[in-house]
């Protein structure tokens, strides 16, 4: 029996099927929301790239959808099928060609936007086949449009995975990762389980089971990837630009200069400056710990230790930022505790505080 057989879809399991699908649609709408949300509440802080490339992509799959059940529940006949699967299509490979330009516009995977090269050239090849030959296109989605985008995201997985050490893993990042990476994969065998030849092989039941198993992808998807802390936060390094550490009196007993290191003399009045900031800022709110400055286009991040205060200068604020901070104070004054509190004014002790920020920084 062909595929086309089946449809339109009916019989017992139309309806069931029907809610199943528009609720898989709603599901994805609802995580682009959550992501978006998630965007609009932090585009002051952090660069959110990856996610609002992910809330495109999640558009795509929710579209794409939409003409799926348009295509298999409501065409008479088989080319209106193909069309309306087609249209679909086309507006998959834009709105995947965006995706992919806004994470090469972010960070180079391989060469220069050659991902988004190719995925221009396939769409442009996806039109032809539009026109041309039109019962092709459903099998060559498979590569005009899931091969280059599974490659460019294990790659940069790949990278963003290695650049998470173990000493600096914030929030069970990796974990989360993980976990969303399975959440993807479990959406993808339940969508080929949707798909024409498995029907073919197994009957209409297989779809039902395909969209029960992509329901529950998409909520280990949305259960860590939207608790997934931003992407960019693993280029942390980039950002940084100024670390110092200050006694309470504003003397800076150690700075480190990881854009600049030429220009010394502005800084230590910069570090007095910063010291006065905090300050004012504790006797208004009398509160110890984390805190965060944001003026001019820099960033200016603040923990309190017991004995020492340090200020990291940033591009942007980074709770990767946060968490390094609070570690380095936090070794720092277990290792100086005795020597800080009882100070005598040689700068020359402090100078082992290099090799501290050397493990936690590089």
């Amino acid at each position: 029996m062909l595929g086309q057989d089946f449809y339109p879809l009916t019989g017992r399991l139309r309806e069931p099927l029907l809610i199943i699908e528009w609720v898989i649609v709603f599901l994805f709408s609802e995580l682009a929301f959550l992501l978006y949300m998630r965007v609009k509440n932090r585009e002051k802080k952090l660069s959110n790239f990856i996610e609002k490339a992910s809330i495109l992509f999640l558009l795509a799959y929710s579209s794409m959808f939409v003409f799926y059940i348009f295509g298999d529940y409501y065409m008479e006949t088989h080319l209106s099928r193909l069309v309306v699967y087609n249209i679909g299509y086309i507006l998959r490979m834009i709105l995947g060609l965006v995706f992919i330009y806004k994470i090469e516009k972010y960070q180079i995977i391989i060469g220069k936007y050659l991902f988004s090269k190719i995925f221009s050239i396939f769409s442009l090849i996806s039109v032809v086949l539009f026109f041309t030959a039109i019962e092709l296109t459903q099998n060559a989605s498979l590569v005009l449009f899931w091969l280059p985008l599974v490659s460019l995201i294990f790659i940069y997985l790949i990278k963003l995975l290695k650049k998470t050490t173990k000493t600096q893993e914030i929030h069970n990042y990796k974990t989360k990762i993980y976990f969303s990476i399975l959440g993807a994969i479990v959406i993808g065998f339940g969508f080929g389980a949707t798909s024409d030849p498995i029907i073919n092989m197994f009957g209409l039941n297989s779809r039902l089971i395909g969209d029960i198993v992509q329901i529950i992808g998409i909520i280990v998807l949305s259960i860590f990837f939207v608790n997934l802390p931003s992407l960019s936060e693993q280029d942390w390094k980039d950002k940084i630009d100024k670390l110092f550490l200050m006694r309470a009196s504003g003397i800076c007993v150690y700075y480190k200069f990881f854009k600049d290191p030429a220009n010394r003399r502005g800084d230590q009045i910069m570090s007095g400056a910063i010291n006065s900031i905090k300050m004012m800022l504790k006797e208004i709110s009398q509160e110890d710990g984390e805190m965060v400055i944001e003026k001019e286009g820099k960033v200016l991040i603040t923990y309190q230790g017991k004995y020492i205060t340090g200020v990291i200068v940033a591009d942007q604020n980074l709770s990767s930022l946060n968490f390094l901070l609070k570690r380095f104070i936090e070794k720092v004054e277990f290792l100086y505790s005795n020597i800080i509190r009882d100070w005598d004014g040689a700068m020359e002790i402090f100078q082992p505080i290099e090799n501290i920020t050397k493990e936690i920084f590089f």
